[in-house]
């Protein structure tokens, strides 16, 4: 059973371009940045579409390359995940170069019309929400709260965002998955 729904998460994943299609390769990194003491995880609670939504996973994927390669090329950090009932979960960060340690940054929906358009905005950070296979909504305001950043490595902070059919608010300490061994 369990490894039915890994499989079938995974063919999710593929089929949305969002299991290392246009990724770069991260690897396992150093001992150092791998959270400690129960820390680790993506920890997300709120309601999209008047429906709950509790994220509660210990080991997020992270992806930093295209999250969205469907709509064209550019640049994201995202946490992928599945909220308990095993729904598809993600969170994209569609301007990365603003993730950086200490930051406190609002959350809108800047000037997106292209892709390359969203990386470039620098007043807002630009964060898209994923549940399900077709749900996905930009927040419209919120909050990011960024306490770590090693780029491509760990992201640890707490995000509140208002989306245009529900709210969400959580925290995050989120590295690189170990490789799966053969």
């Amino acid at each position: 059973m369990r490894c039915r729904l890994g499989r079938r998460l995974a063919v999710i994943a593929a089929v949305l371009g969002l299991a290392g299609c246009g990724a770069e390769s991260i690897g396992t990194g150093p001992a150092a940045v791998r959270p400690r003491d129960g820390r680790s995880g993506l920890q997300v609670t709120g309601a999209i579409g008047g429906r709950q939504v509790a994220v509660s996973d210990g080991l997020p994927t992270l992806n930093t390359g295209d999250c969205d390669p469907n709509d064209g090329a550019d640049r994201d950090v995202c946490f992928v995940s599945r909220d308990i009932d095993g729904t598809l979960f993600v969170i994209v960060f569609e301007n990365p170069d603003l993730l950086v340690e200490d930051a406190s940054l609002p959350v809108g929906p800047g000037d997106c019309r292209t892709p390359e358009a969203c990386d470039a905005v620098t007043d807002v950070a630009v964060v898209e929400v994923q549940s399900g296979i077709a749900d996905r909504q930009r927040a419209t305001s919120g909050q990011v709260n960024l306490a770590a950043v090693e780029p491509g490595l760990r992201y640890v902070g707490t995000l509140s965002l208002v989306l245009p059919d529900g709210r969400i608010s959580g925290e995050f300490d989120v590295i690189p998955r170990p490789e799966e061994e053969g």
